[in-house]
């Protein structure tokens, strides 16, 4: 059962002095990048000395005389404190769970009014970060972004105020729309019933939960694509256009077909369950930013993941081409290896980049060869493991959700026909 406050209590006591995670939409102050670059440059051990993450406490706070209540008990539900500051003005205290981490606020709750009535909220930080203006549901499914004028943020400050309209039914109030275990499984399952699809688990997370592989492609397909996602908790926009992505090379057309017949591509959506369960900002269960333990695999998930890659992907005959991580942040852009790092297939991000572009033209992303050199993340070690193009998807917070779907569809099919060219090549 979740704990129910009253008023006068001030619940966020328990969430004091940690740091904050993942990346945000503002540009980050010196002070910070030199403080996060020390955590992110340090060994890969680093993971195993870091504090288990704190198991958040899901509430209800009652407002009894204003006739309002506040609740995070659900799934991905997340808020650390609530105060009445005014008649109609309340203070709402977001922690991460535990630090030191990269910041990404992540807030998910409910509030009723027992009467129509407009609600200003004060968002407040214990630690380095940006609140993201809210998206707002009336069922937990169909989201609207709150409107540039209700909403008003200071970085500096750790501040941000949101005007909302409030009633009887319950409206949801989230960082990012909810898209969370329940989706993802049931996406899965959908997945999994295609005559083409083979479900394999790869391991636990640390509170039990299975970590599910799907692979798709014909029975004598050698050639591998790899596909991960959602190592951080609040990154929606990563899964929904991994979900696009995987959509398309499932598809029942002439490409997709053709594709499946040479290549299986190898998914894995769902990395850190128990960080998106909880309403983390960046770690798993177990304190650690999973993306950046791919060297230690201090953790059971990089573990199982890892070992289930290379033991697929080493398999004798079997041919990787291509590895992909979604991800999110505060625009759409690809982190690569250079041009100059040789890969197999050659120059095959550099092409399919440039293919992108070419059929979205107005389609406004970045490619960052230099980022985190060093730094034991999933594309490094995909990269030094298989010798592929290893490549890091970051879809912005705010990037817009049809373009997503859009992009994402056009970037599959751009991949699929490039790599069927590839493979029709003479091998050396």
């Amino acid at each position: 059962m979740p704990r129910r406050s009253h008023g006068t209590l001030n619940p966020s006591s328990i969430a004091l002095k940690r740091m904050a995670s993942s990346a945000s939409m503002s540009r980050p102050s010196s002070r910070w990048l030199v403080g996060m670059a020390a955590v992110f440059l340090l060994p890969s051990s680093f993971a195993k000395d870091l504090p288990p993450a704190e198991k958040h406490i899901r509430r209800i706070w009652e407002f009894e005389d204003a006739g309002v209540s506040f609740n995070d008990d659900f799934s991905q539900g997340r808020l650390n404190g609530c105060e009445q500051a005014g008649t109609d003005e309340f203070k709402l205290t977001l922690s991460p769970e535990n630090e030191p981490i990269n910041p990404s606020p992540w807030y998910a709750f409910k509030v009723t009014s027992a009467t129509a009535r407009t609600l200003k909220l004060h968002f407040v930080l214990t630690a380095e970060g940006s609140v993201l203006r809210p998206r707002l549901s009336t069922d937990g499914k169909t989201w609207t972004e709150l409107p540039k004028e209700g909403f008003v943020s200071k970085r500096d400050t750790r501040e941000a105020w949101a005007t909302i309209q409030a009633g009887p039914r319950p409206l949801w109030v989230a960082a990012q729309e909810l898209l969370g275990i329940a989706d993802l499984e049931q996406w899965m399952d959908r997945k999994a019933r295609l005559p083409f699809a083979k479900e394999e688990p790869v391991g636990k997370s640390i509170e039990g939960r299975t970590l599910r592989s799907l692979t798709f492609g014909e029975g004598d397909a050698k050639n591998l694509v790899f596909v991960i996602g959602r190592q951080h908790p609040p990154e929606v926009t990563g899964s929904m256009a991994l979900m696009q992505f995987v959509d398309t090379i499932t598809a029942d057309t002439d490409l997709a077909r053709r594709y499946r017949a040479k290549f299986k591509t190898l998914v894995i959506p769902l990395v850190n369950p128990d960080g998106v369960e909880h309403g983390h900002w960046r770690s798993n269960m177990g304190g650690v930013d999973t993306n950046r333990d791919w060297k230690a695999f201090s953790q059971p998930e990089t573990r199982a993941v890892s070992e289930a890659l290379v033991r697929i992907g080493k398999s004798p005959g079997v041919k990787p081409y291509l590895f992909i991580d979604f991800h999110s942040t505060g625009e759409d852009v690809f982190y690569t290896q250079q041009d100059k790092d040789p890969t197999f297939p050659p120059d095959f991000t550099r092409r399919w980049l440039g293919a992108i572009h070419g059929r979205f033209p107005d389609y406004k992303f970045k490619r960052e060869d230099a980022h985190n050199v060093g730094v034991p993340t999933s594309k490094g070690w995909a990269y030094e493991t298989f010798g592929t193009p290893a490549i890091t998807y970051e879809l912005g917070y705010s990037t817009d959700r049809k373009l997503i779907r859009t992009v994402c569809e056009g970037a599959a099919e751009e991949m699929m026909k490039l790599l069927l060219e590839d493979e029709a090549k003479p091998k050396p």
